[in-house]
């Protein structure tokens, strides 16, 4: 019965806020931008959508912690597990909005698909092979321009917490561009929301934010993406023995 008063009143407070706030933020955000400066209204968006994911976790009545935030940085590749969909409201909320490849199903969420769009995300079709050569070239140029952009290149999520194998793809472009990538372990939000199941389950939450690995230092892409594979997976497994006490 916790479970389903719980989940209730989640997806309650989730609809209100992302469509009802949501809009107005957004509405907010386009009159700052035609009466005062495009900087000063995606500066007002940004810490809402933070603002957003840091609340989504004191909805759920997880505590959250976090470790490693002195080496946020801008234009990074930031690469992460994937455990649940509430790991895309923990970056935002602690490391902060950006633009992210998302799976295409989300283009039918409303107030999902809104922010991913404002943010400069993009959605993929993970079954086709040219819309994701398209996608690679867009991250190029999202990267290139300075920006940071969210991945999880594992390519979906993990079923028992373990971290999957990561595709290179993405590392062959932070190579190429010569941008460092941020390693990102994740741990608990498997169980907040698991994998085929409809009902929430509050719990603890924890991150580790790593130091950035430079692409520079390995000869090819597979060195690269062996070493933040590795990373992140040593980082799930001490979150995992330590029950997210990183104190």
């Amino acid at each position: 019965m916790k479970r389903i008063l719980v989940t209730v009143y989640f997806l309650v407070a989730a609809v209100l806020y992302v469509l009802v706030y949501g809009t107005i933020v957004l509405l907010i955000g386009f009159m700052i931008k035609l009466f005062a400066s495009k900087e000063k209204a995606r500066r007002f968006v940004d810490k809402q959508i933070k603002i957003f994911g840091r609340n989504a976790f004191k909805w759920m009545f997880s505590p959250t912690t976090v470790l490693g935030v002195e080496n946020i940085q801008n234009n990074c590749l930031v690469v992460a597990n994937h455990q649940s969909l509430m790991d895309i409201p923990l970056i935002l909320g602690y490391i902060g909005p950006m633009p992210m490849v998302a799976k295409k199903e989300l283009l039918k969420v409303p107030g999902v698909n809104w922010f991913v769009k404002y943010m400069g995300g993009f959605f993929l079709d993970r079954k086709n092979p040219v819309e994701g050569a398209q996608v690679i070239k867009k991250i190029m140029r999202t990267l290139s321009s300075g920006h940071s952009l969210l991945i999880f290149p594992e390519g979906t999520r993990s079923i028992d917490g373990t971290v999957g194998k990561f595709k290179t793809a993405i590392f062959k472009v932070a190579r190429k561009l010569g941008v460092k990538v941020l390693p990102v372990s994740i741990w608990g939000t498997i169980f907040l929301v698991p994998k085929r199941s409809l009902f929430l389950n509050p719990g603890p939450v924890s991150m580790i934010i790593h130091p950035p690995i430079d692409p520079s230092n390995f000869s090819n892409e597979e060195e690269l993406t062996r070493k933040v594979e590795e990373t992140v997976r040593l980082g799930v497994e001490r979150l995992k023995v330590s029950g997210g006490d990183l104190k």
